[in-house]
Order: C-alpha cells, then sequence, then structure tokens
C-alpha cells in the first residue's frame, strides 16, 4: 500500500482528565484540527472519568473516519488502568511520550512532522448542515 499525503500531526497537551476538560479539547480538534492524525499529551492528568474518556473514545472514532488517529502520549497508571478496563486500548493507543508516538507512526516509512492548530476553522471536519426550518 502506498501512503500519499504529507506526514503530519498535531500534538495537544491535556492539563487535566475532567469531562470539561476533556470536551474542549475535543470542540479545538473539531474547529481548528487540519490533519487527521492527534497526539495527546495527557503526562498531567492524573484521572480520566468515564465521561471524558467517551469524550475521547469519540473523538478518536471521527479521526479514524477521515484516515487518522488519535494517540495518548505520557499516561500515568491510573489512566492506562481505565483504558484496559474498558477495553478501548485498540482507538486509543497509549505510548510512553510523544516521542515514543512519533516512533510508532513512523513505521510507516514516513517522516512525522508537527503542524500547529491554526487559528481558523477546520477544514478537516465539515460543518454541520443548518437545521430545516
Amino acid at each position: 500500500m502506498t501512503v500519499t499525503g504529507p506526514a503530519q500531526y498535531h500534538l495537544l497537551s491535556l492539563p487535566d482528565g475532567s469531562c470539561e476538560t476533556v470536551s474542549c479539547l475535543a470542540s479545538v480538534i473539531r474547529c481548528r484540527a487540519t490533519v487527521p492524525t492527534v497526539i495527546v499529551d495527557v503526562t498531567a492528568v492524573q484521572r480520566l472519568s468515564i465521561d471524558a474518556l467517551a469524550v475521547l473514545v469519540r473523538k478518536a472514532m471521527r479521526l479514524h473516519a477521515a484516515d487518522g488517529q488519535l494517540l495518548l502520549a505520557g499516561p500515568c497508571p491510573a489512566v492506562r488502568k481505565v483504558i484496559e478496563r474498558t477495553g478501548t486500548g485498540p482507538l486509543l493507543p497509549v505510548f510512553t511520550d510523544s516521542t515514543a508516538a512519533l516512533r510508532a507512526l513512523a513505521e510507516d516509512g514516513r517522516v512525522w512532522h508537527h503542524v500547529e492548530l491554526p487559528a481558523g476553522r477546520s477544514a478537516l471536519f465539515a460543518e454541520p448542515p443548518p437545521p430545516e426550518l
């Protein structure tokens, strides 16, 4: 299989594991992501609620539908345990840090480049259609 296009990713930090913070991160990805591969640095997260995990899983599924993925870098043992117990590991692969996540991405032979999120709207996700009146 030949992979075309630039190999780019966004790197975002998650300051805590509350559902509100994770929902905000998911909204930022939806509104501003320009590439479908996102590495989320979760080293600061000590606890991840089930609701927050559900938000991450939904976002990972959306990114997967756009031929991308969401990777978690640096989860503490408690976060790893939640992911293992819920069986969400295939959707949310975890890595010791962002460097390890990049090494895993590079296994396809491409060189990956970090891309900052732009200030404008996303070109990745289409806006939902307006409601019919």
